[in-house]
């Protein structure tokens, strides 16, 4: 499993973060995310395809981000998405990055994190990002 420091700057698009195919999960403070990350194993998702990071890495990146973007940025979702992820990660939401093929093994990922109350679940795709919940 992935845990890195400069997760955020490994994908990103004109300087926004946007992981293509990849479902971003977010965890509340409280969350319980080995719990998570063992009901995804077990739905056959392997340590590979998971990358955690943590509020105190995803502010500071995100910070930087949003401060460098490009001026096309300023008018995509992608920038709004930063600000709501930078507010959420001031708040303590602690996010899980998972690889997925395609749109139905995005579904079967939010499935298996609304069954462990997660608070939030987008799935990055091509040219949209999609709200799973």
């Amino acid at each position: 499993m992935g845990e890195t420091t400069e997760v955020l700057n490994d994908h990103t698009s004109f300087g926004t973060f946007k992981p293509v195919g990849h479902v971003l999960l977010g965890l509340k403070p409280e969350g319980d995310r080995e719990s998570l990350i063992a009901a995804l194993r077990d739905s056959g998702i392997g340590n590979e395809s998971l990358t955690v990071f943590t509020p105190r890495e995803t502010v500071v990146e995100m910070k930087a981000m949003i401060d460098d973007a490009s001026l096309l940025a300023g008018f995509g979702y992608e920038i709004t998405a930063m600000r709501r992820l930078l507010k959420l990660s001031m708040e303590g939401y602690r996010w899980l990055l998972v690889k997925v093929d395609g749109v139905d093994a995005a579904q079967a990922v939010a499935e298996v994190a609304k069954a462990n109350d997660v608070a939030l679940a987008w799935h990055y795709r091509l040219l949209t990002v999609e709200e799973l919940f």
